[in-house]
């Protein structure tokens, strides 16, 4: 029985080494502001694919909400140093005293890591509120920070 054992161990390890190396899994927190202020995680599964939920909140004396928001990002060949992506996303915001909104947005970003653990971003883009009304915002921009957990 420990023969089978160390065997199956062997050929775990193994098919997690070929994955690992198949699939460049990337975990970062991220914080971002600009039109945006969100707080969330950036999941870069491939080097060309990258999911990011977040969450955001606004807070004044007459103004509070709170909102979801989950983005795709698509790597297009690299600048040099730069790392350049577009990408589509949807929000959804719950504002204190209003209707909930939802939107869509496209975007463009440019990314550049610093290091293996901290890296720098900045986005411009389109968002469109579908909900309650429709309303296209001029623009959707931002700046932020990923701290990288995993790489």
């Amino acid at each position: 029985m420990g023969g089978f054992m160390k065997k199956t161990m062997m050929s775990m390890l193994i098919i997690g080494a070929l994955c690992s190396s198949a699939f460049p899994l990337k975990l970062g927190l991220e914080f971002q502001t600009g039109s945006d202020h969100l707080v969330g995680a950036n999941l870069r599964i491939t080097d060309m694919v990258e999911l990011k939920p977040q969450i955001g909140f606004q807070a004044s004396d007459n103004h509070g909400a709170f909102g979801l928001a989950f983005s795709g990002n698509f790597y297009l060949p690299n600048l040099g140093d730069l790392q350049h992506y577009a990408g589509a996303g949807f929000r959804l915001d719950f504002i204190k005293d209003s209707d909930t909104q939802f939107g869509l947005d496209g975007h463009y970003g440019v990314r550049y890591d610093i290091n293996d653990i901290f890296g720098v971003f900045g986005e411009l883009g389109v968002l469109f509120d579908l909900a309650p009304s429709f309303f296209m915002s001029s623009y959707k921009a931002g700046v932020g920070c990923t701290f990288y957990l995993i790489r």
